[in-house]
This record gives structure tokens, sequence and C-alpha cells, in this order.
């Protein structure tokens, strides 16, 4: 997100009277990544069964923590980091799962970062890919490059 004053990662909340982080999740991951990737802290599994759904999004950025660290602006590369994880955890899925369309079938996947603004302005939606795969879990077509 970017707040009224053009600083990304942060945004001003409808309803709310101070802003904050666009996505703490992705926030705390980002900080926990660096701690680990700079030696600070130690990569550990979750202790509570609470804590394993933001285990597995700081798992799943641990190979970008490089690139996130030497970026100019972090939280201008988090989403770029998050979109690539989560592109390939979704290539995952596919791969599993399209022997379950019939026939033919297709799946159409569309992938991008979400960019919430503050109150006034309209959110946007960067598109980064949009796929064509068949019910073998193949990419058979990129509906947009």
């Amino acid at each position: 997100g970017v707040d009224s004053t053009g600083a990304v990662g942060t945004v001003e909340r409808r309803g709310r009277a101070a802003g904050g982080s666009c996505c703490g999740s992705a926030v705390a991951a980002a900080g926990y990544v660096g701690s680990v990737f700079n030696g600070e802290a130690k990569a550990e599994d979750p202790k509570d069964a609470l804590d394993a759904q933001q285990y597995y999004v700081g798992s799943m950025l641990m190979p970008y923590a490089e690139q996130l660290e030497k970026a100019d602006d972090k939280m201008v590369e988090l989403p770029q980091a998050l979109y690539d994880a989560q592109a390939s955890l979704m290539g995952r899925i596919v791969g599993a799962s399209a022997g379950g369309v019939a026939g033919n079938g297709k799946i159409a996947v569309l992938g991008g970062i979400q960019i919430n603004t503050p109150p006034g302005f309209t959110d946007y939606y960067l598109p980064m890919s949009f796929d064509l795969y068949n019910n073998k879990g193949k990419k058979v077509e990129a509906l947009w490059e």
C-alpha cells in the first residue's frame, strides 16, 4: 500500500484514526526473515498452533531474505517477493490438483499485487501474470504478459 504522503508499506485505514502497515503479516514475516538472515534469530518451528500460519508466511519468504535485505526500500521489494513466493505455491497447487479437472477443462490463474491506498483514493491491482493450464498442470498459454 501507499499512504497519503507517498510512503510505501503503510496506509491510512478507513474508520481508523491512525494509519499502519498495509499487511501486518507480511511486515512481520519480513522482519523475521531479516533477523534470521542477519544472524539475530534462529529459524524455528512454531511453538503454538496459533502461530503456524505466520510461520509459513515467514518460511515462504525465507528464500528472498537476501533480496529483501539488500533492497533500497524493503517495503517496495516486499510485495514482489511475496508475489514470487505465492506464484510458486500456486504452481504447486495447480500441479497437484489439475487432474481433478474433467475432460479438456483448463485452469486459469490470475496473479498480481493488491495496492491499498488511503481514503478518497482508488485501490489498485497490479496484474503480474494470467496463465492457462491444462488438466495435467502444464501451462499451455500465457494469456497476459
